[in-house]
Order: C-alpha cells, then structure tokens, then sequence
C-alpha cells in the first residue's frame, strides 16, 4: 500500500456537554485520561473508522487523527446536534505524519490504523488496549465486545522487519496491508505459525 499524502486534522469540543459527548462515541474510557488517551471511534459493525487521540485543557477537549479518511468533523458534527458543544476544525501540518512519523512508530512496534483501509479491521485486531471493555455503550460497542468474549478474532495486524528482500513470497493466508523501508506491515490468521513464518520469509517480528 502506497502511503498517500496524510490528512491531519484536529478537532476542538467545547460546551458543557463535552466529556459525555467524546465518552459516548469512543472506545477507551475518557475517566483515564491523564495526558493522552488513544482510543478508536468505530462504524456501527465494529469496524476502525478513525484513530483519535484525545487531549484535555481547561475549558475543552481537543480530538486529533493523523489522517482523516472519512471527514471526522462532519462524523462529529452529525452527533453533536443533540448534545451541548461546541466544533472548531483545526488544519495540521502533513509532513508532521509522513514516512518519518510511520517509521519511527513501526520501530517501536506501534501501528497507526489512519494510514489502512477506513472500516475494514475490527480493533482487537491492532491495538486491543485502545478499548475499554468496562465502559459503557459508544458507537459498535455490541460487536466488540461480542467478538472479546466469545473470541471470535481470527486475525492478527503484525510487524515484520525485512531480512533479505529476495526470499518474500507471502503465501494467501498473509495479506501485506503497508510496506515501509525495512518494515512490512502483515495481516494473517491469529492461529498462524510465527515462528515458521519468520523463518520461512527470513523476517523478525516487531510487536508481540
């Protein structure tokens, strides 16, 4: 997948009704909020829509995705109608998230979902500490947590650092979704062999 030029955007929520109105469209849980909170906002099948950070300052909170697919805003301002707040968009520079951004997170064994498919991996998938399965309901929560405790993810999104370029030959049940540099960006069956896997493709696995 060829990384296009990013869309950040940050989104500013103000009004008196602004922590029911985050808590009540993402997946983590805003009471744990201390600097940042990652966090997923879902479609209505469970699916990763966008990947928001969340920060608070005194009188508002501030939403930041680092490459708005799907137009958060507009997401947003649909919902806000029935609540109390208050929406201002704020533009971002791109190359604050370009190659340099996704290879310093993929280094660290970090995923950033902004840069896949919008609405096509559940969350479990990724980053499953993004979720708090605790909280109460927000936009896909049933499927969630329907597919946590009946186990029901066959997939996992892993990084692979590239050995020797010559010997890839991914097999159908491993699906590249991002090549970066040294890095490739795989998704497989959470059953899969990992380490024949690494030592079929001659790879090194990255996040565990």
């Amino acid at each position: 997948m060829e990384i296009k030029t990013p869309n950040p955007v940050k989104i500013s929520v103000s009004g008196e009704e602004r922590f029911d109105f985050i808590q009540n469209l993402i997946t983590n849980d805003l009471n744990k909020l201390v600097n940042i909170l990652y966090s997923y906002i879902l479609t209505p099948q469970g699916k990763i829509l966008f990947e928001v950070q969340v920060e608070r300052f005194s009188d508002h909170f501030e939403i930041l995705c680092t490459n708005d697919q799907f137009n958060l805003f507009g997401f947003l301002d649909k919902y806000s109608r029935l609540s109390d707040v208050s929406l201002e968009k704020k533009s971002l520079d791109s190359s604050l998230y370009g190659e340099d951004y996704l290879l310093a997170l993929l280094e660290k064994g970090r995923v950033d979902s902004n840069f896949l498919n919008h609405s096509t991996h559940i969350p479990s998938e990724i980053h499953d500490e993004y979720i708090d399965y605790q909280k109460g309901c927000y936009v896909g929560q049933e499927v969630v947590s329907r597919i946590k405790h009946r186990q029901l993810n066959k997939k996992n999104i892993k990084i692979f650092e590239i050995s020797d370029y010559s010997l890839i030959d991914l097999s159908s049940n491993l699906k590249l979704l991002l090549e970066l540099g040294k890095y490739k960006l795989i998704r497989l069956d959470i059953s899969s062999d990992y380490d024949e896997i690494l030592k079929k493709f001659k790879l090194k696995i990255i996040n565990s």
